[in-house]
């Protein structure tokens, strides 16, 4: 990948996506995949917005049989084996507890019948998978079998557990930009720190955007066919200066919590807290907690984060969590509404011809999980209106060569990715390349090796390395304890 903006202006693109994160990454990838012609841009960095605030779960949809959604099951399970496919060294399963205590809702027996459908309705979910990424068959646990895995769960009461497997992302920042370098690969131009200023239209149509080069303050014109607006929660904000006003888009503050120990190694495990369902992950020799939410449209509270450890502590009792062992608060905005059992999203994909903007589509999602099947529906949507012959979708059986995690020497590491994808700042580099710091704050020698590798690269001097150390700090303070 490089960042080459007089290739962004220099012909009208078949598709012009606005917005680098997990969505507008797939739908490169799909877009290009597909023999047209295409061109992103992100305003800040690829992923840097929501799409960084994971919890690095990848569901089969085992939730939505609460609410008897049997087709967004049915994709979620499509999905979690398209990503195990495409993508096996960074997305690996995982096995998921949910322990029973007494037989009422959320009991023994009402567990099983869950545990039972969903193996019905999941009975396609290895079809094409090797072995090391299949899905076993959900299945009930003892209650000496749960003790057995997580001894420090309570005894008392407990009438067993329900035993199920999905997958997590190992490195999501690594998966995203597989999507990137497959669709750069196939044809695509992308740009990060290209902000979209307004929609231009030409006879009514939206022709391209008009657009700002962050890094150099240059504008930058940008024609295409199609308009696909992937902007996440700046999408109501583009569709605004393009003379839309949409029905209110939700959006919710997302946190998730990382811990500085594996609660559970190898296990993640779900618990109630105040009728919210919250689950334990185990991360490399970490744990990622989540998700809490709270409604964007209202003034933010102080003391959320607090409150949500309390809740996390009240549904772990037996974890002895405190407030030391968070090294880290994911947070960000996610589209979508809160109910009892946290999150609620449908993904949406809109097009704009009916609102007088031939020419614009948005898509919106709230879950990596479906981020590639919404892409392709996108994308069967946009076809027709191109003009041209468009191949059908091959995005969830064809691999993604470089989705792999990086190797070797961090000099080594840095060089690859100023080369190849487009940091041009500490930060770029620490938190949504080599992924050094979404675990806590990053260790000072690693900053450091970072930042002489980089400045050697790039000729920074003495002042330029202390603005990247300052900026860096900037970019962590609010993710950083003490916020309990």
């Amino acid at each position: 990948m490089k960042r080459d903006l007089a290739a962004l202006s220099a012909r009208e693109h078949d598709v012009l996506i606005v917005g680098g994160g997990i969505y507008g990454a797939c739908a490169a990838w799909d877009a290009a995949q597909r023999g047209l012609t295409v061109a992103l841009i992100e305003k800040a960095d690829f992923g840097g917005g929501t799409s960084w605030n994971s919890l690095r779960t990848i569901h089969g949809g085992l939730r939505h049989l609460q609410r008897l959604e049997i087709g967004l099951l049915r994709e979620s399970v499509r999905e979690r084996r398209a990503l195990l496919r495409i993508a096996p060294a960074l997305v690996r399963p995982l096995g998921f507890l949910a322990p029973a205590y007494g037989h009422g809702k959320r009991g023994r027996e009402a567990l099983a019948i869950g545990m039972l459908l969903n193996n019905v309705l999941s009975s396609d979910r290895n079809e094409g998978l090797a072995e090391p990424e299949r899905i076993p068959a959900a299945r009930m646990l003892s209650a000496a079998d749960v003790r057995a895995r997580v001894p420090a769960i309570p005894a008392s009461g407990l009438s067993g557990g329900a035993f199920w497997t999905d997958a997590q992302a190992v490195d999501s920042q690594r998966l995203l930009l597989a999507f990137l370098h497959a669709a750069a690969d196939a044809g695509a131009v992308l740009a990060n720190a290209v902000r979209a200023e307004a929609l231009v239209r030409e006879s009514g149509r939206v022709v391209g955007v008009d657009a700002v080069d962050e890094l150099t303050g240059a504008r930058v014109a940008l024609r295409a066919r199609v308009v696909l607006n992937a902007a996440g929660p700046g999408i109501p904000g583009l569709l605004k200066r393009a003379g839309i006003e949409r029905p209110r888009i939700p959006l919710l503050r997302a946190w998730n919590l990382v811990l500085r120990r594996a609660v559970a190694p190898g296990l993640a495990i779900g618990a109630l807290s105040k009728g919210r369902y919250f689950f334990v992950v185990p991360w490399r020799d970490r744990s990622i907690v989540g998700t809490d939410y709270e409604a964007a449209d209202r003034p933010g509270d102080p003391d959320r984060v607090k409150r949500f450890f309390a809740d996390v502590q009240a549904a772990f009792p037996w974890a002895g969590l405190v407030p030391e062992d968070v090294a880290l608060v994911h947070a960000g905005l996610v589209p979508g509404e809160r109910d009892a059992s946290g999150l609620w999203s449908n993904s949406l994909v809109v097009d704009h011809e009916q609102e007088h903007a031939p020419g614009l589509v948005s898509i919106l999602g709230a879950k990596f999980t479906t981020a590639r099947s919404v892409a392709e529906k996108a994308l069967d949507l946009v076809g027709p209106r191109i003009g041209k012959p468009v191949a059908a979708c091959r995005t969830a059986t064809t691999a993604l060569a470089r989705a792999v995690p990086l190797h070797g020497p961090i000099h080594d590491q840095v060089h690859f990715v100023l080369e190849h994808e487009m940091p041009s700042s500490l930060a770029d580099v620490l938190l949504r390349r080599l992924d050094l710091a979404t675990g806590g704050a990053p260790d000072n020698g690693e900053v450091e090796r970072v930042l002489v590798a980089m400045a050697d690269a790039l000729g920074w001097n003495a002042a330029r390395r202390e603005n990247e150390r300052h900026a860096l700090q900037q970019a962590l303070a609010p993710h950083m304890p003490p916020l309990l």
